[in-house]
């Protein structure tokens, strides 16, 4: 990371790897043609975790360096926030991590069954379904037929962009401007600023 001052702790890193409604997936087939997937995914202990048909374009990745994203926006503050007449200061305020590894498919029926019920608990909380057990007839065969990739996590690169490169004066400006438009989100920025800097306010 080129500014050591915006990267995020491992743990916010994850956490926000967790609550994305999406990753995004990039990786190469072995021409060299890029690939780049939008995916539900299932964060593990040590892997990030997706599922798909074993026919696909991400088959061919299986084996190469990959690179899982996600990212948040916090808010966009337009240049006047900063300054009346330059449009240089205008810029957006977000979260982001990256997860470096390589694309491995998952060949382990316990390990697959583990990522398959992570997205179900997931995306269903409230159950209503029997856990997914490699054993039982009942999913043996699902299990068995399902792709299930994932990423381990060789590096996680988390970066939160909230200001703290500003003086503290004009953080203390900017947040008044944030209360003042009252704008979606924009509570939760201030809220966002003011953790990331405490020494401002």
């Amino acid at each position: 990371m080129r500014r050591e001052i915006f990267r995020m702790p491992l743990d916010r890193a994850l956490a926000l790897l967790r609550r994305a409604p999406l990753v995004h997936l990039a990786s190469t087939t072995a021409d060299g043609a890029p690939v780049l997937r939008a995916l539900d995914a299932a964060v593990l202990d040590d892997a990030i975790a997706f599922h798909g048909s074993p026919a696909g374009e991400k088959t061919g990745c299986v084996g190469r360096p990959a690179v899982v994203s996600a990212e948040e926006l916090v808010a966009h503050l337009p240049s006047y926030f900063s300054d009346p007449e330059r449009a240089c200061p205008a810029t957006t305020l977000y979260r982001s991590v990256q997860v470096h590894g390589t694309l491995r498919a998952v060949e382990d029926p316990a390990r697959k069954a583990a990522a398959l019920e992570a997205l179900m608990r997931r995306w269903q909380p409230e159950g209503g379904y029997r856990p997914i057990d490699p054993t039982t007839p009942m999913y043996r065969q699902a299990v068995a037929g399902v792709l299930v990739l994932e990423v381990r996590f060789e590096a996680v690169d988390g970066k939160e962009k909230l200001l703290q490169n500003r003086r503290p004066e004009e953080l203390r400006a900017i947040v008044a401007r944030l209360r003042e438009r009252q704008a979606p989100g924009d509570a939760a920025a201030v809220a966002a600023i003011v953790e990331a800097n405490p020494a401002a306010f």
